[in-house]
């Protein structure tokens, strides 16, 4: 596998900048603060209300999706199901990131249930992907994420790099859904969105990390990185 080009994720964050989609993120709580902060230091605007009567009407209307099955409480549970209720018929860009669907039986139910949508892209760890296989339509593209990302699809590819501070605060694997659907706002082509999406979080950590003294000073210098992203 090959990597995907620097130049061209700046090129596409820059699109993203001067678009300013906006990206809903129904997301786990712990993760909402850091997945907003990020999709603003790149231009975009988060939406990310789970309550299931506003869920459809903001959906319409965004962008991009992000799905996140961690800490799946009743409210957002009840906006999934009126998720579901659309499949098909909903064209937004759909991120599904099935935390934990290898352990929780329930979660992989919910997450297998998202076959039907025609944009899903469906991005999890080494255990959650393994779980899920075969569980989606041919030509569904899979981003499994670890010390390297591997994204099956039309243009596969391994993002490698980063920092090791970015498992040492929570939600940076949301935050990668989050971006990863923002990208997806611009590129209409979903493995290419994922790699350029986690080319920029990755190559953004690792010039964030060369300054950081530990987890609470790299977030901030995490977000300016992303920042100063599209233009170098």
């Amino acid at each position: 596998m090959t990597p995907f080009p620097l130049e061209e994720a700046r090129r596409l964050a820059r699109a993203l900048a001067v678009r300013r989609p906006r990206i809903h993120v129904l997301t786990n709580p712990v993760a909402q603060a850091p997945s907003a902060h990020a999709l603003v230091a790149l231009g975009a605007e988060p939406s990310m209300s789970a309550h299931p009567r506003d869920i459809l009407a903001l959906v319409r209307g965004a962008d991009a999706l992000l799905v996140n099955l961690g800490m799946l409480e009743p409210a957002r549970e009840a906006a999934i199901e009126a998720l579901l209720a659309e499949g098909a018929a909903l064209a937004t860009p759909v991120v599904l990131d099935p935390v934990m669907a290898d352990r929780v039986p329930f979660r992989r139910e919910l997450a297998e249930r998202f076959s039907s949508f025609p944009r899903l892209l469906v991005k999890g760890n080494a255990g959650e992907m393994a779980t899920l296989r075969g569980a989606f339509p041919a030509g569904t593209v899979l981003v499994t994420t670890g010390k390297a990302d591997h994204i099956e699809g039309s243009a596969a590819c391994e993002i490698a790099g980063g920092h090791p501070l970015m498992a040492r605060f929570s939600g940076s694997g949301c935050l990668a859904g989050a971006l990863i659907a923002a990208f997806a706002s611009v590129e209409p082509e979903p493995a290419r969105a994922a790699a350029a999406a986690l080319t920029a979080l990755r190559h953004a950590a690792s010039e964030a990390g060369a300054n950081a003294q530990g987890p609470g000073t790299f977030v901030p210098l995490l977000l300016d990185s992303l920042a100063r992203f599209p233009e170098g």
